[in-house]
């Protein structure tokens, strides 16, 4: 068979110009520490790539909310804690009063006390989390949840629903809590057997009042009334806790999917550097010896073969 001067050069410019590709691509692929540069160098993996990018995406959205969720009940457990240590002093404060060894105005400075610690009481309930939302008003976030009208009296302008968010697998939390849930509304129950129901703060003025005015019989019942007070704070505070602990697990749960997704993703997308060096150093010399080849090989001329 002949073999013009022209296929020579042709077929030996086509091998030295696919060896520099291979060793541009893996120079390429070492300076962006990557194995695939373009999804067409291979669909397959870069599809794999794509979906555990999301994956990861997804988890780290998830987590953050998680995270906001942590915050906002931290705030709560604060603010159920502070009002839970305020109910015990007035509790202490309301059996003090009720001794009948104390005077009118012993009972007049308690019941000063009494106010001021209702005050707190009133101002914890208007808590307000990292983004200014009140978190004992439901839905209703922006509103205030307690107001003193000009009848003095406290009402609750939040709402009874409740906002629940994911904590793994068709599990949720709650996220928002209403007012009265917290500070709920205390059951009396008189003589006959009727049952009345009596606001929060209402309770608490009327135990002021009757500490105030001496009067024994409504004092006896404030006590009463503050024991049904700590029982819901005291459950609130419980629940509180209960979805930190759910939200907190589910969160170590997820570092320890994002850690294996992310691990995937290194193995499909990460360049093995030793590897890629290797490949890279073998390409460099075949590229060496080809043109070195291809120098020799063009300098041959029929005249060369006829003098030897």
């Amino acid at each position: 068979m002949n073999i013009s001067t022209s296929l020579l050069f042709d077929r030996a410019t086509e091998n030295m110009g696919a060896l520099q590709n291979k060793l541009a691509t893996t120079q390429a692929q070492l300076a962006a520490s990557k194995q695939i540069l373009s999804p067409s160098d291979s669909p397959d993996q870069a599809a794999a790539i794509q979906r555990l990018r999301g994956e990861i995406d997804k988890q780290a959205n998830h987590k953050t909310n998680l995270q906001v969720a942590l915050r906002h009940y931290s705030t709560e457990e604060s603010a159920l804690k502070s009002s839970s240590d305020i109910l015990v002093r007035i509790k202490e404060l309301a059996i003090q009063a009720a001794n009948d060894t104390q005077g009118a105005d012993s009972r007049k400075a308690i019941s000063a006390e009494m106010k001021a610690l209702r005050d707190q009481l009133l101002s914890l309930g208007n808590t307000r989390d990292d983004n200014g939302n009140y978190i004992f008003s439901g839905t209703r976030v922006k509103t205030q949840a307690f107001a003193t009208g000009a009848d003095g009296q406290v009402t609750y302008q939040g709402d009874q629903t409740q906002t629940r968010i994911p904590a793994g697998i068709e599990r949720t939390v709650s996220f928002t809590r209403s007012g009265t849930d917290v500070f709920s509304r205390v059951v009396r129950t008189d003589e006959k057997g009727q049952t009345q129901s009596v606001g929060f703060f209402n309770a608490l003025d009327q135990m002021i009042s009757a500490v105030d005015k001496s009067q024994t019989s409504g004092i006896q019942q404030s006590i009463s009334d503050v024991d049904q007070m700590q029982s819901n704070l005291t459950l609130s505070l419980a629940q509180s806790g209960s979805d930190q602990n759910i939200v907190q697990s589910q969160m170590d749960v997820m570092d320890e999917t994002s850690l294996r997704l992310k691990s995937s993703l290194s193995d499909v997308e990460d360049l093995d550097y030793a590897s890629a060096v290797t490949n890279m150093n073998k390409q460099m010399m075949a590229l060496q010896a080809a043109m070195g080849s291809f120098s020799k090989i063009s300098s041959l001329t029929l005249f060369d073969y006829i003098q030897k």
